[in-house]
C-alpha cells in the first residue's frame, strides 16, 4: 500500500512495487490509508493470523487529513506485524515527537532518495 499525496511520487513508487511483483493500492491521505487498510485486514483476517494484508505500507509523513505517523499508529494498533516504511522529506530527528513510540516498529527513508535506494530498502524489509 502507498499513502502519498504527491501524485508523481505515488506513481513512481507504484511502478517500482509492481515491477517487483507487488499488488498495489494507492491512497492520497492518512484517513483513506487507515480506512483501506482496515478493509483489507478484514478481507484477509481469516486467511492466516500471521498474515498482513500488505507486504509493506509506504507512508508519506506530511499528508492531508491525517499524518503518516498517526496512520502508522492506527495500523499498528490493528496489526503490530505490519511492515511500515516512512518516506519523508523530514529528517528522522524532526519526526521524534510524533514517532517516538514507533521507532522500533517503522523504517524511515529520508527524501531525496533514488528509486534504487527505495527498492533496496523495501527488499530489506519484506
Amino acid at each position: 500500500m502507498i499513502a502519498e499525496d504527491n501524485k508523481f511520487a505515488a506513481r513512481q513508487y507504484r511502478l517500482l512495487l509492481e515491477k517487483n511483483g507487488h499488488k498495489v493500492v494507492t491512497v492520497e491521505n492518512g484517513v483513506e490509508c487507515v480506512k483501506k487498510y482496515k478493509e483489507q485486514l478484514k478481507k484477509t483476517e481469516f486467511d492466516s493470523l500471521d498474515e498482513s494484508p500488505f507486504d509493506i505500507v509506504l507512508l508519506d509523513h506530511n499528508m492531508p487529513k491525517k499524518t503518516g505517523a498517526r496512520a502508522a499508529k492506527e495500523i499498528l494498533e490493528k496489526n503490530p506485524r505490519q511492515k511500515i516504511l516512512f518516506v519523508t522529506g523530514y529528517q528522522r530527528w524532526a519526526l521524534e515527537d510524533e514517532t517516538d513510540d514507533l521507532v522500533d516498529k517503522i523504517a524511515v527513508l529520508e527524501k531525496p532518495f533514488t528509486l534504487s535506494q527505495l527498492e533496496r530498502k523495501i527488499r530489506s524489509l519484506v
